[in-house]
C-alpha cells in the first residue's frame, strides 16, 4: 500500500488593459478603450498558476489508515448522477467512467469519509482524472479538499485503486452553514434574472452580473464559487464554476474548458442547442474598474476564441455555430447591460448615449445622453476618450454616472436627476445588493487597489438639510459624525427629533452598524450563533455575520449578551478586526499605549485592538484609555464616521 497526496491544478489568469491617452485640443477620438487591438500596445499580459503536483510515497504511513478516527459530515441531497460529468473529455477514454464518477459524487454528497473502489478496478491516473473532474463539474463541492488519500492493492507497483479517503476542508457545522450560504446566494442571483428571457439573454444577464459584481483575485488564492460569493473575488476557475452553477439553476447547460498550456479555464455554454465559449475573466480585465463589463469573449465559436489566443483546451464539445458572429447587440459595449420589461438597456460608447431595444436592435430608443466628457486636468483642453460610466438598475430607475455625478434615470417618465456629487471625477459605478459603489480617481488608468466608495441607495436623493435632532445642534462637536453616519445609512436617532448622544450603545447595536458598514446581506444569515440571540430579532443576522467572520466570539459561555452596553475595549477590539477585513489603517505601533496611565487596566485580549485604534486615530479619552467605560451613541457615531471614511464608504 502507499500514501499519495494529490494536489489539484489551480487555474489562475488575468487579462490586462493598455493605458488610455488623453486627446488634446481638437477633441478627435482615440481608439476606443479598453480594447488593445487598436492601441498599439503589446498583447495582454497573463499570469499563470502552477500545474499538477504529485507528492511521492510517505513511508508506510498508509498501514495505519484503518485506525484513523473519521468525522461524518452532514449529508447533502444525493442525486443519482451529475449529468454534467458526461461532458468531461475523460469520459470517452476511461472505462467505467460513469460508475466511478457517480460513486464518488454520491459519497461526497453524502459526506462519507471514504469509499471502496475495489470492484471498479480503476487505475491510479484514471482515478485522479475522475477525482479532478469533481472540481470542474460539481461547484457545490467547494468544501472538498484537492488533497486525497488512496490505497492500491499490491504495493507501489500496483496500478489499481482499492479505496479512497476524502478530505473535507470544513467541519460539519461549517459545511452546513457554508452550504446554506452558497444555496442562498445562488437563489438570490437567480431571483434577479427577469422571467421570459431567452437562453442567450439569460447567459448575457448572468455574465454581466458576475463581472460587474466580482473582481479577479490578484492574490490567486480563491478558486471556488462559494468563496467567490463571500469575498467577491476569485480566479478564472471560481468565475467559471459560479457561472456554471447559476446557469444550471436557470435550466441551462454549462461546462468548463481547461487549457493546461494557458493555465486557464473558462465556460462552454449551450444556447438553443448549440455550444459557445464564454470567458468571464477575459471580459473582466485588470485592474478592475467599477462597473466595467466587456463582451469580447461572449458566445464565441472555436475559431473566434482561437483567434483571441485561446489554445490547447480540453472539452468534450465543439463550438461551430455562427449565430452570434455578426455584430450582436453586445459588440463593443463596455459596461453592464440591463434587462427590464422585455428590453435591453446599454451604453453605446461611440454615440455617448444610453439606448434601449430588444436583442435584435429593432426600435432602438435613446434614454440618456452623456453631455460632459471626462477631462484630463483642469485646463479644459484635454479629455479621456470613452464613456466611463457603469449602468445599473435600482427600483425601476437606471443608475449611471457622469464625470462628476451619479444620476437616477426613469426611462418610462423620461426624467433624470443627479443624486450624488462626490467632489471628484467618477470613473465607474455599480449597484450591488442595494448599495451604490462608485470609483473616484484622477484618471481611468488605474494601478489596482483603488478604494471604491459606497452609499446606501435608499438614502440618495434625500434632502441635505440640517439634522432633525434637537439635541445635535450645528455647533455640536458630534454634528459632523452624526450627519455622516445618518447619510451613510448606518444608524438613526432614537426618535424623529432626538439622537440621544449620551445614551449607552449596546453590543447588539454596534455589531449591527458594523454589518451595515460592510454591506452585509442579512438574508444569508438566518441562523443564530448564541443561545441568547433569538432568530428573528433585528440584530440576529448581524451577530451571526460577525461570528462567522471571527469578529465576535461572545462571552465564552454560549452567550453574546446583546443588550449589555458596549465597553471601549470591546469596541476597540472589534473595530481593529473589522479594519483588517476592510484592508484599511496602519499596523499598530508597539509602544503606542506606553504613555497611557491606565494601560494596565486593559484586558490582555483587547491590547492589540486598542493599540491599532490609537495608532489610527480611532481613540477616545485623550491620554487615558478608559477600557471598561461604556461607549455612548455619540462616541459610536464618531468612530463609525471615521472608519467609514477610512474605508471609502462615506
Amino acid at each position: 500500500m502507499k500514501f499519495v497526496e494529490y494536489m489539484e491544478k489551480r487555474l489562475g489568469n488575468r487579462r490586462t488593459s493598455p493605458p488610455f491617452s488623453p486627446e488634446e485640443e481638437d477633441f478627435s477620438f482615440l481608439p476606443d478603450p479598453p480594447f488593445d487591438s487598436g492601441s498599439g500596445t503589446s498583447s495582454p499580459a497573463r499570469v499563470y498558476r502552477p500545474g499538477v503536483r504529485l507528492v511521492g510515497a510517505r513511508k508506510l504511513f498508509a498501514l495505519c489508515m484503518a485506525a484513523l478516527l473519521v468525522v461524518m459530515l452532514p449529508a447533502l441531497p444525493v442525486s443519482a448522477v451529475n449529468q454534467f460529468s458526461s461532458y468531461s473529455p475523460n469520459r470517452a477514454r476511461i472505462p467505467g467512467y460513469d460508475r466511478v464518477y457517480d460513486a464518488m459524487y454520491d459519497a461526497v454528497a453524502s459526506g462519507k469519509p471514504s469509499l471502496d473502489l475495489y470492484e471498479y478496478q480503476v487505475s491510479v491516473q484514471d482515478f485522479l482524472d475522475i477525482y479532478s473532474d469533481l472540481f470542474i463539474t460539481a461547484p457545490e463541492f467547494f468544501f472538498l479538499s484537492p488533497r486525497v488519500v488512496y490505497h492500491t492493492m499490491d504495493g507501489v507497483f500496483s496500478t489499481s485503486v482499492v479505496d479512497v479517503y476524502f478530505k473535507y476542508e470544513m467541519n460539519p457545522s461549517e459545511r452546513e452553514a457554508a452550504s446554506a450560504l452558497y444555496e442562498k446566494e445562488l437563489s438570490y442571483i437567480v431571483s434577479l434574472v427577469p422571467e421570459g428571457l431567452s437562453e442567450a439573454e439569460r447567459a448575457l444577464f448572468v455574465h454581466d452580473y458576475l463581472i460587474a459584481s466580482f473582481a479577479y483575485d490578484g492574490t490567486e488564492t480563491i478558486y471556488d464559487a462559494y468563496h467567490l460569493f463571500r469575498s467577491r473575488k476569485g480566479v478564472c476557475q471560481a468565475y467559471a464554476l459560479a457561472y456554471s452553477a447559476i446557469l444550471r439553476e436557470l435550466g441551462m447547460e454549462s461546462v468548463l474548458a481547461v487549457s493546461e498550456e494557458m493555465g486557464h479555464a473558462w465556460n462552454v455554454v449551450k444556447v438553443d442547442g448549440e455550444w459557445y465559449h464564454v470567458d468571464l475573466v477575459y471580459d473582466d480585465p485588470q485592474p478592475d474598474r467599477c462597473g466595467r463589463v466587456l463582451h469580447d469573449y461572449f458566445l464565441l465559436t472555436d475559431d473566434q476564441i482561437r483567434e483571441k489566443e485561446h489554445i490547447s483546451w480540453e472539452c468534450a464539445v465543439t463550438c461551430t455555430s455562427d449565430t452570434y458572429v455578426r455584430n450582436p447587440l453586445w459588440a463593443g459595449v463596455t459596461s453592464r447591460m440591463i434587462a427590464a420589461d422585455g428590453l435591453w438597456y446599454y451604453i453605446d460608447p461611440d454615440a455617448r448615449k444610453v439606448y434601449r431595444s430588444p436583442l435584435n436592435r429593432r426600435g432602438r430608443e435613446e434614454v440618456f445622453s452623456f453631455e460632459d466628457r471626462w477631462m484630463d486636468g483642469d485646463d479644459g483642453r484635454r479629455y479621456w476618450v470613452g464613456v466611463f460610466s457603469g449602468l445599473s438598475l435600482w427600483k425601476g430607475s437606471l443608475v449611471v454616472n457622469t464625470p462628476g455625478e451619479v444620476w437616477f434615470c426613469d426611462p418610462d417618465m423620461g426624467e433624470s436627476r443627479p443624486v450624488l456629487s462626490p467632489g471628484g471625477a467618477v470613473y465607474g459605478s455599480n449597484v450591488y445588493k442595494g448599495t451604490l459603489e462608485y470609483l473616484v480617481a484622477p484618471s481611468p488608468n488605474l494601478e489596482g487597489g483603488e478604494p471604491v466608495s459606497s452609499a446606501v441607495l435608499d438614502t440618495l436623493g434625500a434632502s441635505s438639510s440640517p439634522l432633525p435632532f434637537e439635541d445635535v445642534p450645528a455647533e455640536s462637536i458630534y454634528y459632523p459624525a452624526v450627519k455622516t453616519v445618518r447619510e451613510a445609512g448606518l444608524f438613526e436617532g432614537v426618535s424623529e427629533d432626538r439622537f440621544d448622544l449620551s445614551a449607552p450603545f449596546s453590543r447588539a447595536m454596534f455589531v449591527t452598524v458594523m454589518g451595515r458598514l460592510f454591506g452585509t446581506d442579512v438574508s444569508l444569515y438566518d441562523w443564530t450563533s448564541f443561545r441568547d440571540v433569538p432568530r428573528g430579532t433585528w440584530y440576529a443576522p448581524y451577530v451571526s455575520w460577525a461570528a462567522s467572520e471571527g469578529i465576535v466570539n461572545g462571552m465564552g459561555d454560549g452567550r453574546f449578551d446583546p443588550d449589555s452596553p458596549l465597553t471601549r475595549e470591546q469596541m476597540y477590539k472589534i473595530t481593529a478586526l473589522c479594519g483588517a477585513l476592510l484592508g484599511v489603517g496602519r499596523d499598530a505601533e508597539p509602544d503606542v499605549l506606553d504613555a497611557c496611565p491606565d494601560r494596565d487596566r486593559i484586558s490582555s485580549w483587547a491590547i492589540p485592538g486598542t493599540a491599532w485604534c490609537r495608532t489610527n486615530g480611532l481613540f477616545f479619552g485623550g491620554g487615558t484609555v478608559g477600557p471598561q467605560k461604556t461607549v455612548s451613541r455619540g462616541e459610536a457615531a464618531v468612530l463609525f464616521a471615521a472608519l467609514a471614511k477610512m474605508a471609502g464608504k462615506a
